[in-house]
């Protein structure tokens, strides 16, 4: 199912490029968290303003876990991918 070209990518690289894209993710994910407890913190005094800007913080350090956690589990699949693989071609090898 996979193609042809695809199969000269080694998982170690598919495992670095999200593993960057977890890291980033990462960032962004405590950034917005601290962001969204300063502005809860502060709410009260912006009115409806903040709690509108506490809604999209509380929307925006979802998505940034939900992502974070999503580029972690592909890199983590590609690992393991990888030593499912050599332990295949371990088994096949004679003795």
């Amino acid at each position: 199912m996979e193609p042809q070209w695809t199969k000269n990518i080694s998982s170690e690289s598919i495992c670095n490029f999200f593993y960057a894209f977890f890291v980033i993710y990462a960032t962004l994910f405590v950034l917005s968290l601290a962001a969204t407890i300063g502005v809860f913190s502060y709410g009260k005094k912006m009115g409806g303003l903040g709690v509108a800007l506490g809604v999209q913080g509380l929307v925006m350090t979802a998505i940034g876990g939900t992502m974070m956690l999503f580029y972690y589990l592909i890199c983590d699949r590609a690992l393991l991918a990888k030593v499912k693989e050599a332990f295949e071609a371990e088994r096949r090898q004679p003795y």
